[in-house]
């Protein structure tokens, strides 16, 4: 639980001090994309999970999607 929360204090410093936005968003597409591939690993290995787990699978990879793509999007704002 504590990686979480130092997560989640990565993520919001990053919401706030621009300097670190890059840095903070990288880090939630690497820990979005590290749970859908546990997800996605279980929901091979053990069959179709419920409602829940498959809601949390979708959530987590649209975050990871959204990172990605804010990483492109604003890729030449940040290296000017």
């Amino acid at each position: 639980m504590g990686l979480y929360l130092g997560m989640v204090v990565l993520w919001v410093i990053g919401i706030f001090k621009s300097p670190q936005w890059r840095t903070a968003t990288i880090s939630n597409v690497f820990f979005m994309s590290g749970l859908v591939l546990g997800r996605t690993i279980s929901f091979v290995i053990d069959g179709i999970p419920s409602i829940y787990f498959s809601v949390g699978l979708i959530l987590e990879l649209t975050l990871a999607l959204w990172g990605i793509i804010n990483l492109n999007k604003y890729q030449s704002a940040l290296n000017q």
